[in-house]
């Protein structure tokens, strides 16, 4: 951790419009050699010790994309895509690997695939985000509307359009030079069965946040909590030099399923605790929880370490809440997609595992109780005016 990285983590200041609440930060309670804590909602300890996360730092073989400092200076690395580009975030809980089709809407021509050099040789699957592909060579000029469909991996794009070839399929206009992604989720349909679900997300091809910031997206795709709107928290310890020990903040707040906070630029909010989490000495970690509006507590990460220098380069991440309780359904866990970073077709995310919290249940009082997770508070039950 540099030494100007400690002002700025001392009070985590927003310098965009941003209310600070010093509430949001949680002190363990106990000395940081006994690792004795409290901490509401996560799992407490200071993380001294060597990293327990099985994501190795980016290697020299992903391709990162530089953004400037702020897209605003007119630096010419930070430039719109000459053609639309666009992605999947395959999300989706009980359906399998798929194939990106895609066609203008009214041209003569059937679906056709994307290049095989833009899209993973085993499809998208469970948990992955692609890189960007781009629309058409020929470029659009105008706010064309066009059509996608996804098809189990392996089906020829050409069939896409009978009816039941696509697992999921969406009509959207799309914007010269845009980057977006097409986030794929499901639902239960009437009949019990897993259907898929389409929807467009907008993405940013450069930063304007300050420097003092990292752009930071979260994305609710988590099945399991689909009836629900979802805020998310990041948690960390800080070397003693800092001066403060714990960061514990939300840095999310009340996402609907398939969709972003609504907040910033498509979702985008310039975050000054993550920015303090990609300054961290590689031995420190960090852990993500999601909360319901309720403020009951749904899922709690692993403690894992980041890619700092791929956080620090494109200065943007998008974060996926996913998965379910772990019984009924999969494992909650959370995906973390270093923006600007690509690698055999894909977009370079970690997968990060996590474990479901059990709600509490109301008893014969009317009380909430749970034995698993007695005196525990929620975590960060603070304004939702709290922006970081």
């Amino acid at each position: 951790m540099t030494r100007a990285s400690l002002p700025l983590l001392a009070a985590l200041a927003c310098t965009s419009s941003c209310v600070l609440d010093f509430n949001e930060f949680r002190v363990p309670v106990g000395a940081p050699d006994t690792g004795a804590g409290f901490d509401a909602g996560f799992d407490a300890g200071f993380d001294a010790g060597a990293p327990v996360s099985d994501h190795p730092d980016a290697g020299p073989d992903i391709v990162v994309v530089d953004a400037p400092p702020n897209a605003d200076v007119g630096d010419p690395r930070c430039t719109a895509p000459v053609n639309p580009m666009i992605r999947v975030a395959h999300m989706a809980v009980g359906l399998g690997p798929v194939d990106l089709c895609m066609r203008r809407q009214g041209a003569d021509t059937p679906y056709a695939p994307v290049p095989p050099n833009d899209w993973p040789s085993g499809g998208a699957t469970y948990a992955m985000v692609t890189q960007h592909a781009a629309l058409d060579s020929r470029g659009v000029t105008d706010r064309d509307r066009w059509q996608f469909a996804l098809v189990a991996h392996g089906v020829d794009c050409a069939t896409a359009a009978t009816p039941g070839a696509a697992v999921a399929s969406l009509t959207v206009n799309i914007d010269p030079q845009s980057q977006s992604t097409l986030l794929f989720t499901s639902e239960l349909g009437g009949d019990g069965r897993v259907i898929g679900l389409l929807g467009l997300l907008s993405d940013q091809t450069c930063t304007t946040c300050p420097t003092s910031t990292l752009d930071v997206r979260a994305v609710h795709a988590a099945f399991g909590a689909s009836a629900e709107r979802v805020s998310l928290s990041i948690n960390y310890s800080l070397p003693p030099s800092s001066p403060v020990p714990f960061v514990n903040v939300l840095f999310a707040n009340n996402i609907p399923y398939g969709q972003t906070a609504p907040v910033g630029g498509a979702g985008y909010d310039c975050d000054t605790a993550w920015r303090g989490a990609a300054d961290l000495p590689a031995t420190y970690t960090v852990q993500l929880a999601a909360q319901a509006v309720s403020e009951d507590v749904l899922a709690r990460s692993e403690r894992v370490t980041l890619k700092g220098d791929l956080l620090l380069r494109s200065r943007m991440a998008t974060v996926f809440f996913l998965g379910g309780d772990g019984v009924r359904t999969p494992d909650p866990e959370f995906v973390l997609c270093y923006e600007g970073a690509r690698l055999a077709g894909m977009t370079v995310c970690d997968r990060i595992r996590a474990t479901a919290v059990p709600r509490p249940l109301a008893g014969d009082s009317g009380a909430a109780h749970d034995a698993t997770d007695a005196g525990v508070e929620p975590v960060d039950a603070t304004d939702d005016d709290v922006l970081l």
